[in-house]
């Protein structure tokens, strides 16, 4: 059976079509994130230049708390914002004095990151505040009946128990990773061309009645299933990990260690795990909505007898899926799209509940069930199909 799924891979992986579209699409990628970080320094060569500079600011100010980095991003901002006031100062390129080149900038880069490692350093206490008053308040719901809420504040609390950051690091790159989506648009249209003939060509070069007189004929489906979410995955793989490896060497990722709390947006998210863990954790979900997808593409192709319907009607089902997950607001439909897991920006960013059997849960919980509970649907619709021997 092993031998019958790697046989399946290759035959997916080494098709002369998927391999151009793999390696135009794998190009086609690192221009694209190229392009955004030339969006990010700028067109002009003093400005990406000063720019440049800035992610050496942000090195000497990036670390554990200590009282010598605190005195210097301080004192650095003083000086900056004094020649500022007292209109000390030159609007030309490369000027003395500075760490960027531009005071301005030496100025907002200091203010941000004393704004930074101010709103950082308070987290602990921030963080035991809100724990204090959920705790409160789920005494006061227990007392009045209300076992909801009081469980919902329990839940709170339980949440944001011992939270603290303790070093400060520039998140800029990372809040830019987070919102690149680009290469999950490239995968979709890979997987097209990959999964349609995965079982529609089998009818069109009638072979699928030979297959089935065959000592493996039971299994075979099973094994084309299999053999289309390794190659998902493995495709998968790849552009995330160009993304991640493209983006840490422009933007100088550094301190993934850090709990995911202290990247922009993130100050209240349900989850308590480091940033490198977030990433995987961001990769795998992406994966199971791909898988997912990649199920809705091997299904109609099981189902086809020319490998040309699967590829028009996955092509079409793809858009609506795009398009509804966009344009449509109903949070049903919003939950059971399994490109939600790719395209909610806010889904680990807030504190959300819903309630499920009259407990509070998670509401990322919700979709990522959905997702997974559609993925197994699929493959069980799509084993059955092709399990039914022909006349």
């Amino acid at each position: 059976m092993r031998q019958i799924i790697a046989y399946e891979c290759r035959k997916l992986l080494r098709n002369r079509l998927v391999l151009f579209l793999l390696l135009l699409f794998s190009a086609l990628n690192l221009y694209r994130i190229s392009g955004v970080y030339r969006k990010f320094t700028g067109a002009d060569p003093d400005s990406s230049a000063a720019i440049a500079r800035t992610f050496q600011v942000y090195a000497e100010a990036s670390g554990e708390w200590n009282n010598d980095t605190i005195r210097y991003v301080t004192e650095e901002y003083k000086k900056a914002k004094a020649s500022v006031d007292a209109g000390i100062f030159s609007t030309e390129p490369n000027q003395p004095d500075t760490h960027t080149g531009f005071i301005f900038l030496d100025m907002n880069i200091f203010e941000e990151i004393r704004d930074g490692m101010n709103t950082r350093y308070h987290y602990e206490n921030t963080m035991a505040a809100l724990v204090e008053k959920a705790e409160e308040n789920a005494r006061f719901y227990e007392e009045k009946g209300n076992s909801y809420l009081a469980e919902q504040n329990r839940l709170i609390a339980e949440t944001y128990r011992g939270r603290k950051v303790t070093a400060f690091y520039d998140t800029r790159g990372l809040n830019t990773y987070f919102k690149y989506d680009f290469s999950v648009l490239l995968i979709l249209m890979l997987m097209i061309p990959m999964l349609s003939p995965l079982f529609a060509r089998e009818h069109e070069i009638d072979m699928h009645g030979l297959l089935h007189l065959t000592q493996n004929a039971g299994r075979l489906p099973l094994c084309k299933l299999a053999a289309g979410m390794l190659a998902v995955c493995a495709v998968s793989l790849l552009f995330f990990t160009e993304d991640f490896l493209a983006f840490r060497f422009l933007y100088h990722i550094r301190g993934l260690s850090q709990p995911v709390c202290t990247l922009d947006g993130f100050f209240y998210t349900p989850l308590n795990l480091s940033i490198g863990t977030f990433i995987l954790l961001n990769a795998a979900l992406k994966t199971l909505s791909l898988l997912a997808l990649g199920g809705i593409c091997m299904a109609i192709s099981a189902a086809a007898k020319n490998e040309m319907i699967p590829f028009g009607i996955s092509c079409a089902v793809f858009l609506l899926l795009v398009a509804g997950d966009a344009f449509l607001n109903s949070s049903v439909l919003h939950i059971l799209n399994p490109v939600t897991l790719f395209s909610d920006k806010h889904l680990f960013r807030e504190y959300q509940t819903v309630s499920v059997f009259g407990k509070p849960c998670f509401r990322f919980v919700l979709p990522v069930a959905a997702t997974v509970s559609e993925l197994l649907l699929l493959t069980a619709v799509t084993g059955s199909v092709r399990k039914r021997r022909p006349r």
